[in-house]
């Protein structure tokens, strides 16, 4: 059974760091662009030449391809494909599994290898992969905090309706 999609809310200093993971990987592969979603196709950081436009439908409908290569794999009593590789005739688009909520994807041309593109991008999984970990705490605390605080609010709330 698919885990349910959360709503994560991402504190600027991991953005930056999103951000510098992804710079890295289109300068050392010497890609195009390298993007990070979420399995909804929601853009969450991105990085390269493609306009932002085009990015936003790029992220919506690699997600769709990665739920539908995924549909494929049990249909095939495989356990998942955790990875999708698009050629195209002059661009390609690896897509990566970043545990189970996010995606990696990085369009890339005919220059850059595919063995580079393969190694560099399961370093940076593994990084974001730490990243999501840090956002998931963050969140855990913050619902803790607004958890405690409500009750506490409700509580006194209650008190004061029925005070004697």
């Amino acid at each position: 059974m698919e885990p349910q999609l959360s709503s994560l809310i991402v504190s600027l200093e991991e953005k930056d760091t999103i951000d510098d993971c992804l710079c890295r990987l289109v300068e050392d592969t010497g890609a195009t662009h390298a993007m990070l979603l979420d399995k909804s196709g929601q853009v969450i950081a991105s990085h390269g030449e493609v306009e932002r436009q085009d990015i936003t439908a790029l992220g919506a409908l690699l997600a769709g391809t990665f739920a539908s290569s995924r549909e494929v794999a049990r249909l095939l009593r495989e356990r998942d494909f955790r990875v999708l590789f698009q050629q195209g005739v002059r661009e390609n688009i690896f897509t990566a599994l970043v545990e189970e909520q996010w995606m990696l994807a990085i369009v890339f041309d005919k220059g850059t290898h595919i063995g580079l593109v393969k190694v560099l991008t399961k370093k940076a999984t593994e990084e974001l992969s730490s990243i999501l970990d840090r956002v998931r705490q963050e969140g855990k605390l913050r619902d803790d905090v607004l958890s405690t605080s409500f009750r506490t609010s409700m509580e006194d709330t209650i008190d004061l309706l029925f005070r004697d």
